[in-house]
């Protein structure tokens, strides 16, 4: 007796492969190519900015300052942005203003 796996056959469909031929595995499913899109930069906002968060180290639209919750911790460097600048900067989003008071103040801050 001759026995042929994987060979054509004079059979129709079979289900584990294309009509006529049998013992033939399953397809691998084809690898899924990931879609690639640029990385988005937020629009720049035109509204006033403000200070949030529970300690004030957080410069932020002024219309998302209440959507903000952060922990209340206190560190000594965040003494330095009671008086920093919270405003619009060159890219049009809010931050701190970095001068060199605040600058020196972030490298040696007061203590608590």
């Amino acid at each position: 007796m001759f026995l042929a796996l994987g060979c054509p056959s004079q059979q129709g469909p079979t289900p584990d492969g294309p009509p006529g031929v049998t013992g033939m595995p399953d397809p691998e499913p084809a690898p899924q190519t990931p879609i690639e899109t640029e990385p988005q930069t937020p629009e720049p906002q035109t509204g006033a900015c403000a200070k949030g968060g529970c300690s004030g180290t957080l410069c932020l639209e002024e219309s998302k300052v209440n959507e903000i919750a952060t922990t209340c911790e206190f560190k000594p460097e965040y003494a330095c942005y009671r008086t920093a600048s919270c405003e619009r900067q060159a890219n049009g989003q809010c931050g701190f203003t970095q001068t060199p008071e605040l600058a020196a103040c972030l490298k040696n801050p007061p203590p608590q």
